[in-house]
């Protein structure tokens, strides 16, 4: 492999799943130019952590060939296509319906490499997708994943930042645990003189009144809409991560944070993170007890 294109949609949780699978195609194919096709914001993650070399977004019009089921290719798109030796794309679809529509994709001196794992099985997706990239290249099953799980972000120290970081958002309403439940952790480890931070993002608007009427403590901070590079560091920094079933809780387990993580039980085997993760879940993520989660992180605190 000289010149590979990778290509992985999704959100920033659809992304870090996969990983495992690109550093351990970068620590293979060390020589190699990695072409990464995602959304150009997280992408860019991997561009820094010298994971890829390069990355084109995910909504790029060269990209739209992919998709033409009608479309033979241009010339210009099929000489593009061509300069690459690998082509690999992950999937939890169904891999006939994911992309490469085009005959002349099909046709092809390289046939992509559509890589899919099922969400419905108890396996972790990231496992999943580890395990079928290696023996795609002809490796063993027995590879630790461990190895390749982190984002190694370059120029960052726990010496620095807040001890704790929470986000209370997600995607999805369904994903949250109830917001004053953080808030009320918040407020013990403000009363324990824990600094930390409060993280929200766009997703997290429809909390911003109630936020603003609690008086967080002294020490804590509220940083709302990161930029995705400026969290990471944020989240490589901390000692401890709190958050819900979302694409910044894979962050943080990604960036060596340690992490309380709390799923809905129906998503906890095929989406939980790697790492130094403790993951709580029930049917509904307000059924998990504050009890049990304020046992956790002060545990993991020391206090």
């Amino acid at each position: 492999m000289k010149n590979a294109l990778l290509v992985r949609f999704g959100g920033l949780g659809d992304l870090l799943v996969t990983l495992p699978s690109i550093r351990f195609l970068r620590a293979k194919f060390p020589d190699a130019h990695l072409t990464m096709v995602s959304r150009k914001q997280y992408g860019d993650l991997f561009l820094e952590a010298r994971v890829v070399d390069e990355v084109i977004p995910e909504d790029n019009r060269r990209l739209l060939p992919f998709f033409e089921t009608e479309a033979s290719l241009n010339s210009d798109f099929a000489g593009w296509l061509g300069s690459f030796d690998s082509i690999m794309a992950w999937t939890q679809g169904n891999p006939e319906d994911f992309l490469f529509k085009a005959p002349g994709i099909q046709a092809g001196s390289v046939q992509p490499c559509v890589i899919q794992a099922d969400p419905g099985k108890t396996e972790p997706l990231s496992r999943v997708f580890f395990r079928k990239t290696a023996a795609s290249l002809g490796e063993s099953a027995s590879l630790r994943i461990e190895r390749w799980s982190r984002l190694p972000l370059p120029g960052v120290s726990r010496d620095v930042g807040p001890k704790i970081v929470i986000h209370p958002g997600s995607g999805s309403e369904a994903k949250r645990w109830p917001l004053r439940n953080f808030l009320k952790i918040i407020e013990e480890l403000g009363e324990k003189k824990i600094a930390g931070a409060l993280v929200t993002g766009k997703a997290e608007e429809n909390m911003t009144s109630s936020i603003e009427e609690t008086a967080l403590p002294l020490n804590w901070t509220w940083i709302r809409c990161p930029s995705i590079p400026a969290l990471a560091r944020l989240l490589s920094a901390a000692a401890l991560y709190l958050g819900n079933d979302s694409g910044v809780t894979h962050l943080a387990a990604a960036c060596g944070a340690e992490v309380v993580a709390l799923f809905r039980s129906e998503f906890a085997s095929a989406w939980r993170p790697l790492g130094r993760v403790q993951l709580l879940s029930a049917a509904s993520p307000s059924e998990i007890s504050l009890e049990s989660v304020r046992k956790n992180i002060f545990s993991r605190m020391k206090t």
